[in-house]
C-alpha cells in the first residue's frame, strides 16, 4: 500500500508525520508518540507506547522514520472509516458537545498537539471545511475530510 500512494496521499502522511515529529528530527520517538496520543485523549502507558514503536520500527532503531510510518499508516489512514469511527473522532474535536466544531475547539486541539496557529489561520481552516458558511464545522462537513 505504501508504494501505491499518490503524491497527495504521501503529502497527507508527511503532514501527519510532521505533527508527531515535534522536535523536527525526522523521526518519531516514543515520547512524541505519547504526546500526540495524550492530546487526542487516547490513553497509552509506557508499555503500550513501546509496543507501538516496536511494531512500526522495522529497522530496530528505536524510533519511527517516515517510510516506516507510511508503511504502517497508509492502509489505515486511507481506508474507508466507519460512521462510528468518524463520530468518535468528531467528538474529540467537538468538546462542548454542540454538534459542531467551532474555531476555538479546533484551536484547542491543535494547541494540545503542540501546534500554535493565530486566529486568522484557524478561521481559514474552519472556512476551508465549512461548506454551509455558518462559521463552524458540522459532522457532515468533517466527514468530507475522509472521503
Amino acid at each position: 500500500m505504501a508504494n501505491s500512494l499518490t503524491n497527495a496521499q504521501r503529502q497527507e502522511l508527511k503532514d501527519a508525520f510532521d505533527m508527531f515529529d515535534s522536535d523536527k528530527s525526522g523521526k518519531i520517538s516514543e515520547k512524541e508518540l505519547g504526546s500526540v496520543l495524550k492530546a487526542l485523549n487516547i490513553k497509552a502507558n509506557d508499555s503500550d507506547l513501546k509496543k507501538m514503536v516496536t511494531k512500526m520500527d522495522s529497522n530496530k532503531s528505536g524510533e519511527i522514520e517516515f517510510d516506516e510510518f507510511c508503511r504502517v499508516m497508509a492502509a489505515t489512514f486511507f481506508k474507508q472509516h466507519s460512521k462510528d469511527e468518524l463520530h468518535a473522532a468528531f467528538r474529540q474535536f467537538d468538546q462542548d458537545g454542540s454538534g459542531y466544531i467551532q474555531a476555538s475547539e479546533l484551536e484547542n486541539i491543535m494547541t494540545k498537539m503542540g501546534k500554535r496557529f493565530n486566529k486568522t489561520q484557524i478561521d481559514a481552516m474552519v472556512q476551508s471545511l465549512d461548506t454551509s458558511g455558518d462559521g463552524k464545522i458540522s459532522f457532515d462537513e468533517f466527514v468530507q475530510l475522509f472521503q
